[in-house]
């Protein structure tokens, strides 16, 4: 009986992980995608950039990566919300902002001021442009 217990608590701790993880990945999906497209597009990572941008805003996703190709880039105190969603469509508002050096220069390019379109694209939420 005494062996029975730690597997019986480690399944329930398991069971319970998977269960909150489970949750976190559904909340607040559309916003986490802008943040986790803005988070690739400070990294430089193509590949992750463009898996959060929706079909008909690829191309201004590589053009807005070509802009922060030469410089040092970091995501500073990125925060999203959903503020809005109707189906397959949701809008999204952000805090934070891209830091840009070049030459000892930094430059802040501001994450608010925008409202995010999000589309439900092949059951991803991706960004797919801003008012």
């Amino acid at each position: 009986m005494k062996k029975a217990a730690p597997l019986f608590t480690l399944a329930i701790v398991l069971i319970l992980t998977l269960a909150l993880s489970a949750c976190a990945e559904t909340q607040d999906a559309p916003a986490q995608a802008v943040q986790l497209y803005y988070q690739a597009l400070a990294d430089k990572n193509q590949e992750e950039l463009i898996n959060y941008a929706c079909a008909d805003y690829e191309m201004q996703a590589y053009l807005e990566l070509d802009s922060f190709v030469s410089v040092e880039t970091e995501l500073m105190d990125a925060a999203c919300q959903t503020v809005s969603e109707d189906g397959d469509t949701a809008l999204v508002t952000c805090e934070g902002a891209i830091t840009a050096t070049y030459n000892g220069e930094a430059r802040e390019f501001p994450l608010s001021g925008r409202t995010y379109t999000v589309v439900n694209e092949n059951n991803e939420w991706r960004l797919c442009g801003y008012e």
